[in-house]
Order: C-alpha cells, then sequence, then structure tokens
C-alpha cells in the first residue's frame, strides 16, 4: 500500500496530464467525426446591400461548404451560388467566402416612393433594373464544427447593374432633349456584410 502511495506521490501529476490529454484526443475525435458526419443542410442570411438568402448547403470536405439557393431584396427575386473555405476546425473558426448572384429585373420606382419624393419621367428608367454581383467576404463562424452554426461575415461586392432605358436619366442629367440612349450598365464596389445560421441535417 504504501509503495502505491508513492508511487502515485511521484508520478499522479503526470497520470492526470496523460489522462487530460486522453480525454482532448476523444472529444476532437468526436468533433471530426461530427464534421464528417454532416453534410447536407440548410443556410438562411440576411445582409446588405444583398437582402435575404436561402440556401441549400453541400459539405463535401470538413474544410469546403458549397451553397446555392434564391434570395430577394423585398423589390425583386434572385439567385446565387457561393462557397465557403473553413480551415480550421473548432467550434469557433475564420472562414473565406466567395459568392455570385444575379437579381433579375424589377420596378425600382418603389426607393423613391420611401424616400419620400414624387416621380419623375427620369425614375421611368428604373421600372425594369437587374444586376449581377461578385462578393468576397471574412467571417467568424460559431459553430464550426457542430451541427448548428451561426455565422457573421464582412466584405465587398462588385456590382453590375443595368438600366434597359436610360434615355430619360440622360436627358434630365444634361438639360437636353432628342436624346437617343443605349442600354446603361453601372458598376459599383460596395462594402457588403452578412449575417446567418446553418443547420445541417444530415
Amino acid at each position: 500500500m504504501r509503495r502505491h502511495t508513492a508511487f502515485l506521490r511521484r508520478h499522479g501529476t503526470a497520470l492526470a496530464c496523460l489522462t487530460a490529454l486522453a480525454t482532448g484526443a476523444v472529444a476532437h475525435a468526436q468533433e471530426e467525426s461530427a464534421a464528417e458526419r454532416y453534410r447536407f443542410g440548410l443556410l438562411v442570411d440576411a445582409g446588405a446591400p444583398h437582402g435575404i438568402g436561402l440556401s441549400a448547403v453541400l459539405k463535401p470536405l470538413p474544410w469546403l461548404r458549397l451553397q446555392a439557393g434564391p434570395t430577394t431584396n423585398t423589390l425583386s427575386l434572385g439567385v446565387r451560388g457561393g462557397l465557403s473555405i473553413l480551415p480550421f476546425q473548432t467550434f469557433i473558426a475564420p472562414s473565406l467566402n466567395a459568392e455570385a448572384g444575379h437579381y433579375f429585373g424589377s420596378d425600382y420606382n418603389d426607393v423613391v416612393d420611401w424616400l419620400g419624393s414624387k416621380p419623375t419621367p427620369a425614375t421611368a428608367a428604373i421600372r425594369d433594373v437587374s444586376y449581377n454581383y461578385v462578393a468576397g467576404s471574412v467571417g467568424l463562424e460559431v459553430g464550426a464544427a457542430s451541427r448548428f452554426n451561426f455565422f457573421l461575415h464582412l466584405g465587398l461586392s462588385y456590382v453590375r447593374l443595368g438600366v434597359d432605358d436610360a434615355t430619360a436619366l440622360i436627358e434630365e442629367a444634361t438639360n437636353e432633349s432628342n436624346i437617343t440612349a443605349r442600354n446603361l450598365r453601372l458598376t459599383a464596389t460596395i462594402p457588403s456584410v452578412k449575417v446567418g445560421f446553418l443547420l445541417y441535417l444530415f
């Protein structure tokens, strides 16, 4: 009995460390197996400037997430697709994200009404506006290695907007009449932000 007590006194700290390491290894293995087990899910997000989205999610690899689905900015409908790279399989982890989308033509005169302005002949040009965008962002993922995931993404969006008939806009800006204009294409790079959550179903 004395020998066992002496042995524990001498090596107790080492045994405690080994036990802690073994427990941590088991927990880490369980997290990895959970991350590999869940591959398909649903993602819901909202942000500016691209509105609200619902996407189906595929995670073919623990560090790679693919998503695609419909979006809306309350004025028109769109579609998008994107990917996220998750370099660390931890509960809280950074992410690198890329996305491309398209919003179909819609009447944006409602924006003029919301701002309290009166429609003018120039606003007729924004009755059929569509745009494409490409966005890149860095994010913070909470629950990246679990079934439920909350995220915040900050980045930049490159937007290309199309106006089918810009004649009235140019006439008002130049005070010239009898102007004929081709379809107008505007581009801009603007900040973007997005928050959302992801639930893996199976």
